[in-house]
């Protein structure tokens, strides 16, 4: 008779061990294939042939005449973006889920679809709108703030929905209203104050947002800092690999305020129950 094999059956501790394996060799290739690419543009930014490290690149860089218009165009335009969205968003997803939750969900489903509408067609379409209504305003370089509130509003609407959806809404309506206040006032002093985080959030998405934006700005010929950067790669590509380590940085940066505000404020909230 002849026997039949048994496959062992692994224990709990050897599948932990297992997984715990795996997620470790995921988690480093993933590091590999994220840090590869930075490391090699501070590499090639920050060095020379014959030089070693230097930050030569860089200043021929600024050295341009256009580059400092060019950062301070895209961080004015940065400032408006960001005022614009909140004094949009803040209002309105506050009203709706405070008067019309079935409402809150659909807009919240609408608020995804600038991720899905390509460029070159939402510039194409805003482009004969404002034809149509205001010819000047298309040649000016606020006519980006619009578009830029378009293609922010996915990530920031979200970030300022769920702190609205933390806060019991009615119950702080109701009381401000019974000590005197309008709703304005309510929502000035009081649920504003409760937003701090996700409107932080929100802001520092939104800046981020501005600061990577290329393709609108070159389709309506404007030249913000993105598109500085394109033009001078081409002649000054250490210069510009430097440029970009060093906005990557930045962008980790405003990740980091967000995460530390996020935590903090749990923190203080812990604390306060």
């Amino acid at each position: 008779m002849a026997q039949q094999l048994i496959t062992p059956v692994p224990t709990p501790a050897a599948r932990k061990a297992n997984n715990s394996t795996a997620v470790t060799a995921v988690f480093i290739i993933a590091l590999v294939f994220f840090f590869a690419p930075w490391v090699a543009a501070a590499i090639f930014g920050f060095s020379r042939p014959g030089e070693g490290f230097t930050f030569g690149p860089l200043v021929e860089a600024f050295e341009n005449p256009r580059a400092w218009p060019a950062l301070r165009d895209t961080l004015l335009l940065a400032v408006a973006t960001t005022v614009v969205m909140l004094v949009l968003l803040v209002p309105t997803i506050v009203y709706l889920n405070l008067n019309s939750p079935k409402l809150a969900k659909a807009a919240e489903t609408l608020s995804v679809l600038p991720i899905v509408i390509p460029a070159v067609a939402l510039v194409s379409g805003v482009s004969e709108f404002y034809r149509t209504v205001a010819p000047g305003f298309l040649i000016s370089l606020w006519s980006l703030v619009p578009l830029y509130v378009i293609i922010a509003m996915p990530l920031c609407y979200r970030a300022i929905d769920a702190g609205v959806k933390a806060l019991d809404l009615r119950t702080l309506f109701s009381a401000s209203s019974s000590l005197g206040a309008s709703n304005l006032q309510t929502l000035i002093r009081v649920v504003i104050p409760n937003l701090r985080v996700s409107m932080l959030s929100a802001s520092l998405l939104c800046i981020a947002l501005v600061l990577a934006e290329f393709a609108m700005a070159s389709l309506l010929l404007h030249y913000t800092f993105p598109v500085f950067i394109v033009e001078v790669s081409r002649n000054n590509p250490r210069g510009i690999a430097a440029l970009s380590f060093i906005t990557i940085l930045l962008t980790w940066a405003l990740l980091s305020i967000i995460s530390a505000t996020s935590k903090a404020d749990k923190t203080n909230n812990q604390k306060g129950d």
